[in-house]
């Protein structure tokens, strides 16, 4: 009777100690995912502020170079100086020519191709492939020109670029993908769609 006790006891003990052993397992392991989680943490911590010192540094290098060459005080070709001549008519003629050249193209051929088909309102042509095509070039090039503003060296130093390069990015990009116009009637669609206000046209060109 005696060693029936003892077994059942031991067989008690061992029976808790499992559980306790589960337990323990389980806390460690959150205990252990939880420091892994930290530990990572830490180091994408780390390593961006590694990243945003590294760019200070290779910002102030740049400047004190680029302020060197203006100054006379070294031989070097101002490179940053060279790329801004090549960009500049590319990038005027894109957002002064080619994208007021678009958006008139876009608001004029959805207006005459929903008055062509009789339709009610501008969204029934809007899949025709002259109307979708229209919107997907204005698109295209506010895009080009956005890559070429973000890009451009002396960016910081023109407010009337950034201003531009804004304008392009929060406003123009997004309407356009997007487009409002479509859902005018077309017996009282404005002149102008939102983006060719914005891009400040002149609604004589956009005139029947």
């Amino acid at each position: 009777m005696e060693w029936l006790a003892l077994i059942l006891v031991l067989a008690l003990g061992l029976y808790f100690l499992f559980l306790g052993a589960i337990w323990y397992s389980r806390v460690g392991h959150w205990y252990l995912l939880s420091q892994l989680g930290s530990l990572e943490e830490d180091l994408q911590q780390g390593a961006m502020g590694i990243a945003e010192r590294l760019e200070r540094r290779a910002e102030r290098h740049h400047m004190r170079r680029r302020f060197a060459v203006v100054a006379g005080a070294t031989s070097a070709i101002d490179e940053d100086a060279v790329e801004a001549r090549r960009q500049m008519p590319v990038i005027r003629r894109m957002v002064d020519k080619n994208l007021p050249d678009a958006i008139v193209r876009c608001v004029r051929i959805h207006f005459f191709a929903a008055r062509a088909v009789g339709a009610r309102y501008i969204w029934e042509v809007a899949d025709e492939p002259e109307c979708a095509g229209s919107r997907r070039r204005v698109i295209g090039i506010a895009d080009a020109a956005v890559d070429l503003l973000e890009r451009y060296p002396y960016l910081i130093e023109d407010e009337s670029l950034m201003a531009n390069l804004i304008t392009l990015r929060s406003r123009i990009v997004p309407t356009c993908s997007n487009c409002p116009y479509l859902q005018h009637r077309v017996e009282s669609a404005p002149l102008l769609c939102p983006t060719a206000i914005t891009a400040r046209i002149d609604p004589g060109r956009v005139e029947t």
